[in-house]
């Protein structure tokens, strides 16, 4: 029986060596250094996709020289770890932690899996952790091959309070696919993952980076994916009266991206940055006076259109960790993961390093690793959803005693 004593620890390392062999072994000098002697229960391993790696061998390598157990890990088209984000460049970022008294359910997920309709006991088996343990979750897909929509519906309805993070696998290279791992294989299509249970807690921060503009709506007429009226208007109608009333600041923000939120919690009685779900407009149809949104939407949800810039992506972040400040400070966490959409980055703020520092500002210099998504994992609103050019921030600590 392990002893209560026997305290939680995280450890992350990261480098930009060119070689891989150099640059795992600065990962795990910095790793054991860190764990300060605690062995490894888990450990992530995030790599740029722009190595040549032999992964047999350096799978091998990782799982054997840490001495853990369990690996889980993918490519990434830019990497984060410590206080840095690498875009464009080789870059490798580990964390090893150490899990006394915590049980890991790895699993991997095919494409057939999620082909058909598979209830509770299917995934219950499947992933060996019933509802009761309340496990807390990590997601790695991969983009091509695995319904992600599907897969994150199948796993609500089994434990639908469980918070889930993680990102789907990219590639710094237009051609090159991405590559997702567990232990010591490559898994070739579908979704990695992993449920903790135990006296663990996972809190977590998804940034959207958006604000609202104009007015909000009723949405009073919908099909599937298309909104058709909003406030009894045609929806292309009630757009360019709200078009209208913007700014000339946000008139321009609004030509070069706009998108909607749909209001995550209809109690309320006014939003504000942070209370919606933020979807892509992907098109309009100008006879019907319809918007196409990049998700479902149903008649009687309320919605008001966003923009994304710097300054509001800024603000976003810098909202949600000040929100948890005096909760960072009776309970630190013990290690982060981060998943970062990449147009984010230098892309979005004009400078390198944005969201990871600001990150270790808030909380204090957590160990954390992570990498730039080709979509990213996080609940908002209770619900756990794929996005978009979003920051979803992962916080590991104990669910009874200080971290």
């Amino acid at each position: 029986m392990t002893r209560r004593t026997d305290t939680m620890k995280f450890a992350a390392g990261l480098s930009r060596e060119k070689d891989p062999d150099a640059a795992l072994e600065t990962l795990l000098r910095q790793v054991r250094t860190g764990l300060r002697k605690k062995p490894a229960d888990l450990a992530f391993l995030f790599i740029s996709s722009l190595y040549p790696i032999q992964w047999e061998r350096f799978l091998d390598r990782v799982q054997t020289e840490l001495g853990t157990p369990l690996l889980i890990g993918c490519t990434g088209g830019g990497i984060l770890g410590r206080n840095q984000e690498l875009e464009f460049t080789p870059a490798m970022s580990l964390a090893a932690a150490h899990l006394p008294g915590i049980k890991c359910h790895p699993f991997t997920v095919s494409p057939d899996e999620l082909e058909e309709e598979r209830g509770p006991g299917f995934w219950i088996e499947k992933l060996g952790c019933p509802p009761a343990r309340e496990p807390v979750g990590i997601l790695l897909p991969d983009p091509y091959s695995c319904d992600i929509v599907t897969l994150l519906s199948a796993l609500g309805s089994v434990y639908p309070k469980m918070p889930v993070v993680g990102g789907l696998a990219s590639s710094a290279q237009p051609r090159t696919r991405p590559t997702i791992f567990l232990n010591r294989r490559t898994v070739p299509e579908g979704a990695i993952g992993l449920l903790l249970s135990g006296d663990i807690q996972l809190k977590t921060i998804v940034s959207q980076g958006c604000r609202p503009v104009g007015r909000s709506y009723i949405v009073t007429r919908a099909e599937e994916n298309a909104i058709l009226e909003l406030a009894g208007m045609p929806a292309t109608e009630a757009l360019r009266q709200m078009f209208d009333t913007l700014s000339p600041a946000d008139r321009g923000l609004a030509e070069q991206a706009l998108l909607l939120g749909v209001v995550m919690n209809e109690r309320q009685e006014s939003f504000q940055q942070g209370d919606f779900l933020i979807r892509n407009l992907i098109g309009m149809d100008p006879e019907t006076g319809a918007i196409l949104i990049g998700d479902r939407i149903e008649s009687g949800q309320t919605v008001q259109f966003q923009v994304r810039d710097a300054d509001s992506a800024r603000a976003d972040l810098a909202a949600l960790l000040k929100a948890q400040e005096e909760a960072f400070r009776q309970k630190p966490p013990a290690g982060a993961l981060l998943f970062s959409c990449m147009g984010r980055g230098q892309d979005l703020y004009g400078e390198p390093h944005h969201d990871v520092r600001a990150i270790r500002s808030a909380v204090g210099p957590i160990p954390i690793a992570g990498f730039f998504c080709n979509g990213e994992i996080g609940p908002v609103g209770g619900r756990t959803f794929v996005h978009g050019f979003t920051a979803s921030l992962g916080l590991f600590g104990r669910k009874n005693s200080p971290a």
